[in-house]
């Protein structure tokens, strides 16, 4: 989970690249990407929820990643080596967008190099929050992942159905209702 600093935006590099991406506006429940289509952009998030999910062998929706305001999200092979997307890209809620493609980063990583440092950074930080997250549904209980997502994704629990929280946790809905009200949340 990256989480792009507004402050970085006011950089001369930064707004440049901000000026040639596209403003875009997506419904609730507006699928973006679907499996075995390309993702043709990179988003950063302004206002609303995204998310990114996939079928299982027995054909329930798991919900891979969320990205909030100030977040970055993208289906990383489909987007950088052009390939089909084995995952949907969705909006949650009613989302607003920078849109970049492939080519307007590449033209300023050549133009810029803070640009492609922070590129380099992002994709090493998704790495780790990648690993991290394999590695906490093997050692962290389902307790501890859930107040992790909410501390990660403020107001989730109000933003997110049920059961796109508690596939991205690795639990069912079922006890993801348990852990709430033990919790006394609704």
């Amino acid at each position: 989970m990256i989480i792009f600093n507004p402050v970085i935006l006011e950089s001369k590099p930064f707004s440049e690249l901000i000026e040639q991406s596209e403003y875009v506006t997506f419904e609730k429940k507006e699928i973006i990407v679907q499996s075995n289509k390309i993702c043709n952009y990179l988003y950063l998030v302004e206002t609303g929820l995204l998310r990114s999910y996939y079928f299982d062998l027995k054909g329930n929706e798991i919900t891979h990643w969320f990205a909030s305001e100030n977040m970055l999200m993208t289906i990383p092979p489909s987007f950088f080596n052009r390939e089909a997307s084995q995952f949907n890209l969705e909006a949650i809620e009613k989302t607003t967008v920078r849109a970049f493609s492939i080519d307007t980063l590449e033209n300023a990583f050549e133009k810029h190099r803070i640009i492609e440092t922070f590129c380099r950074v992002m994709v090493t930080e998704s790495m780790i929050s990648l690993g991290k997250k394999v590695m906490d549904l093997q050692t962290k209980t389902a307790e501890e992942r859930y107040e992790e997502l909410k501390m990660t994704y403020p107001g989730i629990s109000k933003r997110a159905s049920l059961g796109q929280i508690a596939s991205y946790i690795g639990i069912t809905q079922q006890s993801l209702s348990r852990i709430r009200s033990k919790k006394n949340e609704s």
